[in-house]
C-alpha cells in the first residue's frame, strides 16, 4: 500500500493530467487508445479524490486548478466550448466551490428568463398558488405539489397558510411564506419518525429506510421529496439535509464504476460494523474459536432478521479459510 504522502504525489499528477487532456483538447477528439487511457487515468483519479472526500489525505486546495481563471472558464461556458463543458463533467472539483455556486446560479438566472419565469414590466410569469393547513403540511403540500409540471414546479409558487377551521393567517410577504413552507416540508420528510428515511449510528447521517415501504405510496413520496429537494437548490434556498456518504455515491451512480467498492462506502453507514469487519480480517489467532458463521442478525421493526451472506450462511462457520 501507498503511504499518504505518496498518494499525495500522486493524486496531483493524475489531476494535472486529466485536466491537461481536456484544457488542451486532447480529449475532445481522441479515439482508441487515447481514449482509453484517459478514461482509465480519470477512473483511478476519482477514485483517490472520492477517498479524499471519505477521509482526507491531501492538503487544503490540493485539487484546485490555480492556473484556470473562473472569468475564462465562464466566458468558454457562455460560447458553449466543449472543452469547459467538459471540465464540468469530468472534474468540477478542479474549480473553487464558490464559483461552481455562482456558475449554476447564472444557469439557473438565464433558464428562468428563457422560460418566462422572471417579472418583466410586459409580462408577469405564471403563479401556482396552494392553501396549506399548518396541521396538515406535508399531506397538503404533497397532493397541491406532486401533480405540478415541470415548469410549473421552476416558477412561482404562493403558499397561503389556513388553521383546521380554513381561516387565513396573517399576511407575510408570499416569498417568505413559501420559504418557510419548503423548510418545514422538508425538516418532516427528513424525521426518521416518519420512517421514510433513517439515520446513521454515530454522525447522524441521513438514508432511505430499507422499510419505508410501510408507506403505500412510498415511491411517490420519494419522488415528492426529491422535487422538493430539487425546488430549494433551484431558488437558492439552503437546507440542512446531511445524507450519508454512500447513498450520495447511489444517487450519482459511482456504484456503476468497475472502481466502486461497496466496503469503502460502509464505515458512513456503520462504522462499527466496519471495524468488526476489518479486525475479523486481521485477526491473527483461529477465527472459529469466535463463534462466528457466514451471516449476520439485523433488528427490522422489532424483529430480528438473520441475512445469510452466502447460501445457508447460517449454519457456515467463519474459517481462516473462508473469512
Amino acid at each position: 500500500s501507498f503511504k499518504l504522502e505518496e498518494l499525495v504525489t500522486i493524486s496531483s499528477f493524475l489531476n494535472s493530467f486529466v485536466f491537461k487532456m481536456i484544457w488542451d483538447g486532447i480529449v475532445e477528439n481522441a479515439r482508441g487508445e487515447t481514449l482509453e487511457l484517459f478514461h482509465s487515468v480519470h477512473g483511478w483519479l476519482m477514485v483517490l479524490y472520492e477517498r479524499d472526500c471519505r477521509r482526507r489525505f491531501a492538503p487544503e486546495d490540493h485539487w484546485l486548478r490555480k492556473d484556470l481563471k473562473p472569468s475564462v472558464l465562464f466566458q468558454e461556458l457562455e460560447k458553449d466550448k466543449k472543452r469547459a463543458q467538459m471540465l464540468l463533467q469530468y472534474i468540477p472539483h478542479v474549480i473553487p466551490h464558490k464559483n461552481r455556486v455562482l456558475l449554476f446560479r447564472n444557469m439557473v438566472t438565464k433558464e428562468k428568463e428563457k422560460l418566462g419565469l422572471v417579472e418583466t414590466s410586459s409580462a408577469s410569469p405564471h403563479v401556482t398558488h396552494i392553501t396549506i393547513r399548518r396541521s396538515r403540511m406535508l399531506e397538503d403540500g404533497y397532493e397541491q405539489l406532486r401533480q405540478l409540471s415541470q415548469n410549473a414546479m421552476k416558477g412561482v409558487i404562493r403558499v397561503k397558510f389556513v388553521n383546521d377551521l380554513g381561516v387565513d393567517e396573517a399576511g407575510i410577504d408570499q416569498d417568505g411564506v413559501f420559504k418557510e413552507f419548503l423548510e418545514e416540508i422538508i425538516k418532516k420528510v427528513f424525521d426518521p419518525a416518519l420512517n421514510l428515511f433513517k439515520t446513521t449510528s454515530g454522525d447522524e447521517r441521513l438514508y432511505p429506510s430499507p422499510t419505508s415501504y410501510i408507506h403505500e405510496n412510498y415511491l411517490q413520496l420519494f419522488e415528492f421529496v426529491g422535487k422538493m429537494l430539487g425546488k430549494a437548490v433551484y431558488e437558492g434556498i439552503v437546507v440542512d439535509v446531511p445524507f450519508a456518504s454512500f447513498f450520495l455515491s447511489q444517487l450519482l451512480g459511482h456504484h456503476h464504476s468497475v472502481f466502486y467498492s461497496s466496503v469503502d462506502e460502509l464505515p458512513s453507514l456503520d462504522s462499527e460494523f466496519y471495524k468488526n469487519l476489518t479486525s475479523i480480517k486481521r485477526y491473527d489467532g483461529d477465527i472459529s474459536d469466535l463463534g462466528l458463521t457466514l451471516s449476520y442478525d439485523e433488528d427490522v421493526m422489532g424483529q430480528l432478521v438473520c441475512h445469510e451472506l452466502v447460501p445457508g450462511g447460517k449454519t457456515i462457520p467463519v474459517t481462516n479459510e473462508n473469512k
